[in-house]
């Protein structure tokens, strides 16, 4: 009899947050981010089990399309890839969150692996090199699909049944349905709110992911443990 391994999930690249929920926004802020080359790419996780699963490619400085930015976004990745020895080559699938520059500008990298979206990404997108995902549909043992729109009308998320520390672990992996953990702290679910399609939507999604998860690997910023904070003590899963 075979023994199923549990997959194991690596953030391979943080992402950052151009601005904190406790943060003015303001010129003088972002200059200051941007001299420290804080850019606002998303966070990079790698799935390991019966293949190598990407979760968002990453882009720092999104709104700068020039060669000399697209060509410093892939060194990171590269860069990132190869800290956790692998190259491009080796990565089998890339699943994309939502189509936002921040979390899929540095897809192109990729031209060999499976490109996965959710279903409503996919009709949008009418494009045949991505193949359509549905809720709850499973992409390898262990590791399902979990619809999570409001950020994006088309947002998905993943859920890996993996272990740490030798306990079973059941993380999500959010991409922008949790910005970061100061945002789920706070209760908010941007800086702002303006990029969100639906904030009804993008709430529920966002308790959706907490009720499902012990640990949260959010789309900007480091993992954590998934708890109760004030704003959703009252819910119920």
């Amino acid at each position: 009899m075979q023994v199923q391994i549990a997959p194991t999930v690596r953030v391979i690249k943080v992402g950052t947050l151009r601005l904190q929920p406790t943060e003015t926004p303001g010129p003088l802020t972002l200059q200051c981010k941007t001299a420290l080359g804080i850019g606002g790419g998303s966070t990079v996780t790698l799935v390991s089990g019966s293949r190598r699963l990407l979760v968002d490619t990453g882009f720092d400085f999104e709104e700068d399309t020039s060669p000399e930015n697209r060509a410093h976004n892939a060194r990171a990745l590269l860069c990132a890839l190869q800290l956790a020895s692998l190259s491009p080559e080796d990565v089998n699938v890339v699943f994309i969150t939502h189509w936002h520059r921040d979390h899929v500008g540095n897809l192109w990298l990729f031209p060999r692996a499976q490109w996965l979206v959710s279903q409503p990404l996919h009709a949008r997108l009418n494009d045949g090199r991505f193949s359509a995902v549905a809720d709850g549909e499973e992409l390898m043992p262990g590791v399902h699909v979990m619809l999570s729109p409001g950020h994006t009308p088309d947002h998905a998320s993943l859920v890996v049944m993996s272990t740490i520390a030798g306990l079973a672990a059941r993380i999500a992996v959010a991409g922008d349905a949790v910005l970061s953990h100061s945002t789920f702290a706070f209760g908010r679910l941007s800086l702002s709110g303006e990029r969100h399609s639906d904030r009804a939507l993008a709430l529920e999604s966002m308790k959706r992911i907490a009720h499902s998860a012990d640990l949260i690997v959010p789309g900007h910023g480091v993992p954590f443990a998934s708890f109760r904070p004030d704003w959703l003590a009252s819910q119920s899963p």
